[in-house]
């Protein structure tokens, strides 16, 4: 079986599409990390499993990791939504030899060549780098997850982090079909300046910056650009 894990935080809007979009016969694991608005309700009526934790969306994602009954984890952002037929993808992938993950290429829900080139610019450093983010839908076996110690709880590049983990255990292969990423990341900035930045917190990264270090330079801007709004 497959369990999907879907991190949230205030995110009622989206949460309800997200899990729609899950594969039949999936389980679904909404993990809140203490909502005010109405996402745990809306992801009741959609049919997910809630469970409760701090915030944190790799302590969150940890949470439902553990909670899964499932033998192949999908971890999918509230914001996203997973392609038709992603259930087969998952399992295609995962019987490969020496795959330790995957991960589905992006498409952002916006019209301009400018979001098409942030999302063919992050599907490139997913292939070359082998560094997919959260937003494109990482998935793996839980006995792998497990095993390399799932997401490092870090404020931010919890994801890569996860993605070098796996790394260890095996290869990373991409999925057919396009998940649906949504476009509130990529509108507080306007595309450039959020491409910039991410490649920005890449590189800081890799360099060995510490997260929580780069957490407090990232999520300000990100803050100030939500209040222009």
């Amino acid at each position: 079986m497959i369990s999907v894990v879907i991190p949230t935080l205030d995110s009622g809007e989206t949460t309800g599409a997200a899990i729609r979009s899950v594969p039949p016969g999936a389980e679904v694991i909404v993990v809140d990390g203490g909502s005010r608005d109405d996402t745990v309700a809306e992801a009741e009526r959609a049919g997910a499993r809630v469970e409760r934790s701090p915030r944190g969306r790799a302590i969150q994602m940890n949470h439902g990791a553990r909670a899964a009954r499932g033998d192949a984890l999908v971890f999918l952002h509230a914001d996203c939504r997973l392609p038709d037929g992603a259930g087969e993808q998952i399992r295609t992938v995962l019987a490969r030899p020496g795959v330790a993950g995957g991960w589905f290429p992006q498409r952002i829900e916006a019209a301009g060549i400018l979001y098409r080139l942030g999302a063919r610019g992050s599907n490139q450093r997913a292939r070359l780098l082998r560094l997919p983010y959260g937003d494109q839908a990482i998935f793996t076996r839980r006995k792998t997850f497990l095993e390399v110690g799932g997401f490092p709880e870090e404020p931010i590049m919890e994801d890569a982090g996860l993605a070098r983990r796996l790394r260890r255990a095996g290869r990373l292969d991409p999925a057919e079909s396009a998940v649906i990423t949504g476009t509130e990341h990529w509108r507080r900035l306007g595309p450039i300046l959020t491409a910039l930045l991410d490649y920005l917190t890449l590189g800081a990264w890799l360099a060995g910056v510490p997260p929580k270090w780069i957490a407090k330079v990232y999520f300000p801007l990100q803050q100030r650009a939500r209040n222009r709004r």
